[in-house]
């Protein structure tokens, strides 16, 4: 079955904080940690390190901040999505993101970002994305891109093959770096050696 993402999910765009932004002399200011655009990579995991803090002169709306099972894609391209874990809840969205909240009945919502970052997907959004001096995903364009929908026992059942897949790559990923400091080590310590018995 192939169905719509506004079907089965509401889509919004984040806050536009460069209006709410506090000014040096605001009376009122809050602080907030928010989600960037380089908390995006290649998994549907939000990358921590780049989580910014961002200080507003009022308080921003409950529907603004992420909670477990969000999806946020980025609207400026490349329009990569991330799933919100329960860690990860309680960040400000800005206005460059788009949130996805579905019905967890219909839809497993990591089945929904994984789907996002194919490459089929990634295909059909990039024909979407207008050309302006920075290319930008509407969301209307979000809300329209169709994806296949299984039952959701064999959703969850692609997720749990997918979660290990991406597993498995952080973890030879980690291998790889390990092993290129381990080559830096050495070729320093001979180099050290040969300075000493100079």
């Amino acid at each position: 079955m192939r169905v719509k993402i506004s079907d089965i999910a509401t889509i919004r765009t984040g806050l536009v904080i460069g209006r709410k932004k506090a000014q040096f002399d605001s009376v009122h200011k809050v602080a907030y940690k928010q989600v960037s655009l380089r908390c995006f990579g290649s998994s549907i995991k939000l990358d921590h390190t780049y989580i910014d803090e961002f200080i507003l002169g009022e308080e921003a709306a409950p529907k603004y901040f992420t909670s477990e099972g969000d999806i946020l894609v980025r609207l400026r391209s490349p329009n990569s999505a991330v799933y919100i874990e329960k860690q990860d809840e309680g960040l400000l969205i800005n206005s460059l993101l788009s949130v996805i909240r579905i019905d967890k009945r219909v839809l497993d919502a990591k089945y929904v970002a994984y789907y996002i970052n194919s490459n089929t997907a990634q295909r059909i959004l990039k024909l979407d994305v207008s050309s302006t001096a920075i290319p930008m995903l509407r969301t209307k364009d979000l809300a329209n891109l169709e994806l296949i929908l299984p039952s959701i026992e064999e959703q969850r059942k692609l997720v749990s093959l997918l979660d290990l897949a991406q597993k498995e790559r952080e973890l030879l990923s980690e291998l790889i770096k390990e092993k290129e400091q381990l080559s830096e080590t050495i070729l320093e310590t001979i180099i050290q050696q040969n300075k000493e018995n100079k």
